[in-house]
């Protein structure tokens, strides 16, 4: 695979001395290019966009995929989880130490950050999406777990939690570098406290939203599903002509 021949040289020991691996021979190298980033919401709870038009407001979404295509296209940044490995400290003579592992320990929080548009999307489906799980008015969830309304959903953890992959590419756009797969999401606060004004402060308002993660998925399924992803928002960027994304292809709109 090409990916793996990427560091070929590295894993060879072509050169250890200087660590300059450059030019175009053989033994060049191809560093990892951060920035290149793309996430797509495949599961969203079904009564979610019920409870975003329940908040009032000019959001102006309707549909699960208009909720999806917003969260996919305002995020500007995911901060990944990571995981510690605690250990078992014994002492030896004179007080020399030695340890083994007792547990690895996942963090459980992704950290999200969204760019705010007019009429507020972002602020619409996180009002909605923790209205859902707790209702401000009542304290308790809105779906409900077996009354009388047999349009409401019952309250477990599918019905309020969403799965998402995230991928990282080469600079092409296409090529999956990193692909993981976050299961059992759902955010931890309502933003309303970002939305206030001071007469002094113009300017844009990027979103931080932490989210509650079970699973973060890195399996060779994960990869190919987020490839597959990868190979379908490329090819709906690219003209086929290497034209990306058909500007200058054809006269602009008027």
């Amino acid at each position: 695979m090409g990916v793996a021949n990427s560091f070929a040289p590295i894993a060879a020991g072509t050169n250890k001395f200087s660590r300059k691996w450059a030019g175009s021979t053989r033994d060049s190298v191809d560093p990892f290019i951060t920035g290149y980033f793309f996430i797509h919401f495949a599961y969203l709870p079904p009564k979610l966009i019920d409870n975003i038009k329940r908040g009032g407001g000019n959001d102006g979404l309707s549909t699960d995929q208009e909720v999806k295509n917003v969260l996919s296209s305002t995020c500007q940044s995911v901060t990944l989880p990571g995981a510690t490995i605690n250990k078992a400290e014994f002492n030896g003579l004179g007080g020399i130490k030695w340890a083994v592992p007792t547990n690895v320990e996942f963090d459980n929080t992704v950290s999200m950050r969204f760019l705010e548009y007019s009429s507020l999307p972002i602020l619409a489906i996180m009002h909605g999406w923790v209205r859902m799980i707790r209702d401000y008015r009542s304290g308790v969830s809105t779906l409900d777990s077996g009354g009388s309304k047999s349009g409401d959903a019952k309250y477990t953890k599918s019905e309020y939690a969403s799965t998402a992959y995230f991928w990282t590419t080469k600079p092409d756009g296409h090529l999956v570098e990193y692909a993981a797969c976050l299961t059992g999401l759902f955010p931890m606060k309502d933003p309303t406290d970002q939305y206030g004004a001071e007469i002094t402060t113009t300017d844009k308002l990027e979103l931080d939203v932490d989210w509650n993660v079970d699973y973060v998925f890195r399996e060779p399924w994960v990869y190919d599903r987020c490839q597959n992803l990868a190979n379908t928002y490329y090819g709906a960027w690219n003209d086929g002509n290497g034209v990306i994304g058909g500007y200058g292809s054809t006269e602009p709109e008027r």
